[in-house]
């Protein structure tokens, strides 16, 4: 076909877009491609916008942001979730610029939503791509997608029209997204509505209830020191992290990670419930491989998740359980040029300044720097068979003795039980731990011991808990 025949199809398809606009508003009994309303969730509602693809491929023009805005404006007025049900081509090409705008106006309704603390998730459906994709989609906190759904910003053909190639195969897909920490979470149609009730049962503004105060157990009097405490706390039968937070809470829901392209299983966050109090949770999986082969050290994107889950903590006013069992960050090449040390300093900051209760629990080995960064809370717990340590001191023994197999005599001096470290005032309660109690045990003295604390801390103000953080961590005389 001519330049000169392919302009005049052109033209004729822009100028047939008004009867191609109404004859998609006849046939699908709408005005535009989403459509909005308040629904119920496990009996809360929600703001819902319902994108529909048969409707000129569910892209957006001004009628649909103008819906979106209004929905999201509704949400953050009502202080109401908002749910986006997303299958969408991008913005429509035929309304030209003012279609791209969409995005801004979106993205600005999100802003006002975000600055509410207005939990809003998204299910990305197949496909999802474009410029709704790319605004409010995934924006959204929380990201389901169906298995199998094409998502991306830019789809196949306009990739190659621009680029001169097409996507490799399964780069647009859910299941890579999920992989490269993208979504939060895969589902299925038939269960995907149920899946969107449990995240808003752990969301819900109206679901925010204050933990139910509980005594704190008797203190552990057990006195491990060095080499035998290391020991206990590097046992193989030792429940992970992860385990514990499955025992603990009632409920868990994992967010998948921190949408920088790259997942660490090891760093976990999650959603949570404590006796019907919702928390976000956050710890270490010693037993989890990292993205570059290494068992249960944290990169550079772990810490980063940590620090997403610490945002939706403060925004959405829910306490922060850590649960730290780590024998230090992977300090790799490729972790370190991630901006591991930033990551790390970053995260410790964010917890500094978070505006909920915090609550840091070591349960096996807290290593080094990757452990105090998840332990820069209101209150400090110890399991009595765990461990804090400066180094691990097979590193310690390398840089004093140049011999790693010094580590027993090294580790006898660090100070790194828990007993030392509560009589040095480091640590606020000392707990049993599993190597003596038993895990089940364990577990519950854990759990009273959160429900306890968070209790206690959810009665004061934003105001003393940052003022009482700042001066357990070294706020200077003028401060």
């Amino acid at each position: 076909m001519s330049d000169a025949a392919l302009g005049s199809k052109a033209a004729e398809l822009w100028a047939a877009y008004p009867k191609t606009l109404a004859a998609a508003r006849k046939r699908r009994g709408r005005r535009d491609a989403v459509e909005v309303g308040v629904e119920s969730f496990d009996g809360l509602d929600a703001v819902v916008a319902r994108l529909d693809f048969d409707f000129l491929g569910g892209s957006m023009g001004r009628d649909h942001g103008d819906a979106i805005v209004a929905a999201l404006d509704r949400a953050t007025r009502d202080n109401l979730p908002f749910v986006s049900i997303v299958r969408s081509g991008g913005a429509r090409m035929q309304e030209g610029f003012d279609a791209l705008f969409q995005m801004a106006r979106t993205s600005g309704a999100m802003a006002r939503a975000r600055k509410a603390g207005v939990p809003t998730i998204s299910w990305l459906r197949h496909p999802t791509t474009g410029g709704v994709h790319a605004s409010y989609a995934s924006a959204s906190d929380v990201l389901l997608a169906d298995r199998g759904a094409t998502l991306g910003f830019a789809g196949p053909r306009v990739m190659h029209a621009l680029a001169g190639v097409f996507p490799m195969k399964g780069s647009h897909t859910a299941e890579q997204y999920f992989a490269d920490g993208l979504i939060d979470e895969l589902v299925d149609e038939s269960t995907a509505l149920s899946r969107i009730g449990v995240w808003l049962r752990l969301a819900h503004p109206a679901a925010r209830v204050m933990p139910t105060p509980a005594e704190m157990p008797e203190e552990s009097t057990r006195r491990l020191t060095g080499w035998d405490a290391l020991r206990c706390a590097r046992d193989d039968s030792r429940p992970t992290a992860r385990q514990v937070a499955s025992e603990v809470f009632d409920t868990v829901a994992e967010l998948g990670g921190a949408r920088t392209g790259t997942n660490d299983d090891v760093m976990f966050a999650a959603l949570a419930s404590l006796g019907g109090a919702p928390v976000v949770v956050i710890g270490t999986d010693r037993n989890a491989v990292g993205p570059n082969g290494y068992r249960g050290a944290p990169t550079a994107a772990g810490f980063r998740k940590a620090q997403r889950a610490i945002d939706l903590a403060s925004r959405w006013k829910l306490p922060i359980v850590t649960l730290i069992d780590t024998r230090g960050a992977d300090a790799s090449t490729p972790s370190d040029r991630a901006g591991l040390a930033n990551a790390i300093a970053e995260t410790a900051v964010a917890l500094m300044e978070a505006t909920v209760p915090t609550v840091a629990a070591v349960v096996g080995e807290g290593g080094s720097g990757g452990a105090m960064a998840l332990a820069v809370c209101d209150r400090l717990l110890m399991q009595d068979d765990a461990v804090f340590e400066v180094i691990a001191p097979e590193g310690a023994a390398a840089i004093l003795f140049k011999d790693p197999g010094l580590a027993a005599d090294v580790a006898d001096q660090l100070g790194l039980g828990a007993a030392e470290l509560r009589t040095r005032g480091y640590s606020d309660h000392t707990l049993s731990g599993p190597s003596f109690a038993g895990a089940a045990e364990s577990n519950g003295v854990l759990r009273q011991a959160l429900t306890s604390q968070l209790a206690l801390l959810s009665r004061q103000s934003a105001d003393e808990r940052g003022a009482a953080r700042h001066r357990r961590y070294g706020a200077s005389e003028g401060n």
